[in-house]
């Protein structure tokens, strides 16, 4: 996985990944809603729009596939016409975009699900990443011969199907090679955090294991990328239960900053938070706030970047001993 064949891009202003629109519209949804129920709001439409829809739009959770639903919403949410009204109506057609990962879903559901292609898109224009995996070397940092042994043990039984996978590995391998574009064009800040045993995860094919360490070792070495990876040692539990937390942070110096999101997946089950418009609200969601406790506590724990190095390359010798 060389990182200089890595490709990327992005446009500015209203031209967004879907998800970031949806997010940032939902997030001006609840401040201007203010102290009003949803179900009020949904009453002011009229009922064209269900109260489970309007609140899936006000957390951001969904591509909006009929943008013009949102007019009924700024309606009965009495924004005037003027600029902001215009820059939200802007937003949903930018939240009606298909992402790219969507082309991995067709007749694909089970494996691909809502939660991933909300994520990809996220990703496509986040700035910071802080990334904990519990179950594998964090999937942007993966080779392609690791991702494929790690998606043949990780996924469910029921979904061990050779086509299945191919899908998975191909999603995968896009992801990895757009966030890697973007370390070169755009450089986002990435910190990944890694259970120690992880290191010595090898399923049987310890060859395989062997690269991906060697993988990891150049991106440590490699200062001029901004990325952070630093094992994990501690033995307490966290506190909330977690495989997979991500928190993406994005640019906070635009005119209209997108709140920071973390998104949590413990199982099968995957769940998105929100965090505060910037210097407009304050954050709402318990979930983010002990989620976002639980980061700093990673962070605190977490050994520097020598002792992670060295945690690394010991690993990475008794792989090589086990050839």
């Amino acid at each position: 996985m060389a990182v200089d064949t890595f490709i990327s891009g992005r446009g500015g202003g209203t031209d967004r990944p879907w998800a970031e629109a949806a997010l940032l519209l939902g997030a001006h949804l609840e401040v201007a809603r203010g102290r009003r129920k949803q179900s009020e709001v949904v009453e002011a439409t009229n009922k064209r729009v269900s109260t489970s829809h309007y609140s899936r739009l006000e957390r951001g959770e969904v591509r909006i596939d009929k943008p013009h639903i949102v007019s009924i919403i700024l309606d009965a949410l009495n924004i005037a016409p003027g600029t902001h009204r215009d820059h939200l109506t802007a937003l949903a057609f930018a939240a009606s975009k298909e992402g790219w990962a969507s082309r991995f879903r067709s007749g694909h559901r089970e494996v691909v699900p809502d939660s991933m292609l909300r994520l990809t898109s996220l990703e496509e224009s986040a700035t910071e990443f802080f990334v904990v995996d519990r179950n594998a070397i964090p999937g942007q940092l993966q080779t392609e011969a690791y991702s494929r042994l790690v998606t043949r043990y990780t996924l469910p039984a029921s979904l061990r199907d050779a086509g299945l996978q191919e899908v998975v590995v191909g999603l995968r391998a896009e992801r990895r090679t757009r966030f890697a574009g973007r370390l070169i064009t755009d450089q986002p800040k990435g910190r990944f955090f890694v259970e120690e045993a992880l290191l010595y995860a090898d399923f049987g094919h310890p060859e395989v294991l062997i690269d991906q360490l060697q993988e990891l070792l150049g991106l440590v070495e490699n200062r001029a990328l901004p990325v952070g990876i630093r094992v994990m040692t501690a033995r307490a539990p966290l506190a909330v239960p977690v495989s997979t937390l991500t928190r993406l942070g994005f640019r906070k110096e635009l005119a209209d900053a997108v709140p920071d999101v973390i998104y949590n997946e413990t199982g099968r089950t995957a769940s998105f938070h929100r965090g505060s418009l910037p210097g407009i609200n304050e954050v709402t969601d318990p979930d983010y706030v002990d989620l976002d406790d639980l980061i700093d506590n990673v962070l605190m724990r977490a050994p520097g970047y020598r002792d992670s190095r060295r945690l690394i390359e010991n690993a990475l010798m008794e792989a090589q001993l086990r050839l």
